[in-house]
């Protein structure tokens, strides 16, 4: 088993490589399909003289017509062992290799339009077993006679040279069962013998006569083509008459057991001639000139289904002409010259199913009794009809009576089965209401082409349900727009049954070849009211516009209303916001306001505050008056109005804001007490000497210069910690200012802070608090230190 798959697999690969080696080799101007089923090589129309190169052995169709070969050798195509279908059609080939036993699987070869003259030069097609067509048209070939095969079922040789088919023409053909010999000029048909043909193509040919046992070598003959051969007959008294030749007084005609259809249309038969043909189903006699038809001419044709007898010249039928053919499905009679029909004369058809009588030149259509259920009668002279002429058709489904001279449609049609009725190019004028009534069934009516006038009454269809089709176009219609509302309402409602633009109006002369309803769209549009009833429309018109004003007037006052409150609601947001604002930027100036800002210190003061600066300074806690209390503790060796006993004081009272580190801190202290130390000597060495006044106003100069100095240098030691100070700006300065009391008068000088030597009255120095800014003041009680 492994053996036998790896032998699989390898001979899968081989093909494989074998399918891409060969498309690599396509031959130059060639497309190849081999990778499809079948696998196929084209050639065509590329002027090939030489048979190409390098053609891939597994080909199964190859295709080189069209081309310019003239000779095909051995080497060439016997290589090609898979070959099935080889076309060579419309090449200059005269013959065939003589050795082409290599092509076992050639089905199909294709010779037609080539230089072949006798059959001799393609004699070789016999060393092809599994040859079943072939194709010979159009080469000029003289007979077939010497052309062998014992596998060849179709054979096509028309339009060649052929002119006589003899016995012995077909005998080397044994398999042959398709033959065609369209188109040769062909005279002769001598008892041709062929045991299996059932296909015969002869049309076109010259066909004179063809005697009653012509066929009698083809015993399984079916299908028999003769069209086309302007001067055949095959009746011994149309041949004695023709040929000047005389023979029996009992009339022949071509026989055949077993032939189904045949065709001799466009031939010159004056008789049918079929009674030798039992089996015949399909018989097509037209284009001839027949001219009657014998009483039980077809009694013996019981098979026959279809009969072709249009374009004759048949001018009358006969009662029993068509007896006997009770399979008979459908009958042409079209153009002939029939002017009268026997009524009883289909009686007997009772598969009849389409009738055709058109192009001929009956005046009066008669009451026929037939089963048929496609009645055409088109095309000709009837000019009236009998109104119960459905009564014996039970069974008719469409009628044709166009183009013909009908001025009215007889009332009182009666019919359970008719669904289509074509009454196109007449000459009718008007339709009765009862035309229709007794036809239930009817789907489809076109009376285009007419000559109607006026509005037709939609009444005349109110017992067809279901017709979904009426046709009245090219009508000279007179527009009355209130006659045609209705008719164009029922013709136009969902599911419409006429194409609108077709209905055209000719009069009146203003509206002529305007549609229905653009001329009579004014008319159908305006008010169908009458004058009593316009009052109460007008009333009623009138008190709608006051209802629409008044819910206009409501819907925009409400609008209006909706709009201010959001308006409103939109300011009051705006305020809002604005209050919101304003509270936030007057907490900020608020907060920046609260920051206390570095107040002047007495000992900066240089002279007296000017007025601006007076007015911002803070109002005194007391009253002047207030300030003569003093009090002095003897006990204390330090002077309690001092500057730096105020500075001292003002500091435990307020925030503290700087971070000073204690090295600052313990620097100050020793500057203070430095300083304290020096104006006590300065003002022990004057205290008891009496010096000018103006050395002691430079002394105080002096003493201010130094206190100011070292003021600064604090303020620059302090700059060292982790908060700088502000500096000192006139409006801070004012803040620090401090003012003291000293025998009931107020002074910014710096020599009030220093008691004098040898004074017998306590001094009290007290901070003068910052009046609130709302204007409470404490008591007197609350005031006290």
């Amino acid at each position: 088993m492994t053996s036998c798959r790896l032998l699989s697999l390898f001979a899968t690969y081989l093909g494989i490589f074998s399918i891409a080696l060969c498309q690599s080799t396509c031959p130059t101007r060639c497309l190849c399909h081999l990778d499809q089923q079948p696998r196929t090589v084209t050639c065509s129309q590329q002027g090939l003289e030489i048979f190409p190169e390098n053609i891939s052995d597994m080909v199964e169709q190859l295709n080189l017509s069209n081309n310019l070969l003239t000779n095909i050798t051995v080497s060439d195509v016997n290589r090609l062992i898979d070959l099935q279908y080889l076309n060579l059609a419309r090449n200059k080939l005269s013959s065939l290799p003589e050795d082409i036993s290599f092509l076992k699987s050639l089905k199909r070869l294709d010779l037609s339009d080539n230089k072949i003259y006798d059959v001799i030069d393609i004699n070789s097609v016999r060393q092809l077993p599994s040859l079943l067509v072939l194709h010979l048209s159009r080469n000029p070939l003289s007979s077939l006679e010497g052309l062998i095969s014992a596998n060849i079922t179709v054979l096509d040789a028309s339009h060649c040279g052929i002119r006589e088919l003899s016995n012995t023409s077909l005998d080397g053909l044994k398999a042959l069962t398709t033959l065609s010999l369209a188109g040769n000029p062909l005279k002769l048909i001598q008892k041709v013998w062929s045991p299996k043909l059932r296909w015969l193509d002869m049309s076109d040919c010259r066909l004179n006569y063809l005697g009653p046992d012509t066929f009698s070598g083809l015993p399984e003959l079916l299908e028999l083509q003769l069209s086309n051969n302007p001067t055949l007959v095959y009746s011994t008294r149309q041949a004695s008459e023709i040929l000047g030749r005389s023979y029996s007084l009992r009339h022949t005609t071509l026989k055949h057991l077993k032939l189904k259809k045949l065709d001799v249309s466009r031939c010159n038969l004056d008789r049918p001639g079929l009674h030798g043909l039992p089996s015949l189903t399909h018989a097509r006699l037209s284009h001839n000139i027949i001219r009657m038809l014998p009483d039980r001419i077809f009694a013996k044709n019981r098979e026959l289904s279809f009969l072709y007898l249009n374009t004759n010249a048949i001018e009358n039928l006969n009662a029993s002409a068509f007896e006997g053919l009770v399979k008979l499905q459908v009958l042409d009679l079209s153009v002939n010259n029939l002017d009268m029909i026997h009524p009883l004369i289909f009686h007997e058809n009772v598969e009849l199913k389409l009738l055709n009588l058109s192009y001929n030149t009956l005046h009066e259509f008669p009451n026929l009794t037939s089963a048929v259920t496609s009645l055409d009668a088109s095309s000709n002279e009837i000019s009236n009809m009998n109104g119960n002429f459905l009564a014996n058709m039970p069974k008719v489904r469409s009628i044709n009576f166009s183009d013909n001279r009908l001025e009215r449609i007889p009332p009182g049609l009666k019919s359970t089965t008719l669904r289509n009725l074509d009454l196109r190019r007449n000459r009718i004028v008007d339709v009765h209401k009862d035309t229709f009534l007794h036809l239930p069934q009817l789907i489809r009516i076109d009376l285009s082409g007419n000559r109607l006038t006026g509005a037709i009454d939609p009444m005349i269809f109110r017992n067809n349900p279901d017709i979904n089709t009426i046709k009245l176009e090219d009508n000279p219609w007179r527009c009355d727009c209130k006659e045609l509302l209705f008719m164009y309402s029922f013709l136009t409602e969902p599911p419409a049954k006429t194409f609108e633009q077709s209905l055209l109006c000719q009069t009146p002369a203003n509206v002529s070849g305007y549609t229905w309803i653009t001329a009579c769209f004014d008319a159908w549009n305006e008010p169908l009211y009458y004058n009593k009833d316009r009052t109460w429309g007008f009333v009623m018109i009138a008190l709608l516009m006051m209802v629409v004003l008044f819910g206009s007037f409501v819907s925009i006052r409400h609008m209006m209303r909706i709009k201010r409150r959001a308006l409103e609601q939109r300011q009051q947001l705006e305020t809002l916001r604005l209050l919101r604002q304003r509270r936030t930027q007057a907490a900020q100036e608020e907060h920046v306001e609260r920051v206390p800002e570095p107040r002047i210190h007495p000992l900066e003061l240089v002279g007296p505050p000017s007025y601006e600066e007076a007015i911002q300074m803070p109002r005194l806690a007391r009253s002047l008056d207030n300030l003569d209390e003093i009090s002095v503790e003897m006990s204390t060796t330090r002077i309690m109005g001092s500057v730096d006993n105020i500075r001292v004081k003002r500091r435990t009272r307020r925030p503290k804001k700087r971070i000073q580190s204690e090295d600052d801190l313990l620097r100050r202290g020793e500057r203070r007490q430095e300083r304290i130390r020096r104006e006590r000597n300065s003002s022990a060495g004057n205290s008891g000497t009496d010096l000018p006044l103006s050395q002691r106003n430079s002394k105080v100069y002096a003493a201010r210069r130094a206190r100011r100095q070292s003021v600064i240098s604090d303020s620059m030691d302090s700059a060292s910690g982790r908060t700088r100070s502000r500096p000192q700006t006139p409006s801070t300065r004012k803040k620090k200012r401090r003012y003291t009391v000293y025998d009931g008068h107020s002074t910014d000088d710096e020599d009030s802070d220093i008691q004098p030597v040898g004074s017998s009255r306590s001094i009290v120095i007290r901070e003068l608090r910052r009046e609130p800014k709302g204007g409470y003041r404490e008591s007197t009680t609350e005031r006290e230190f």
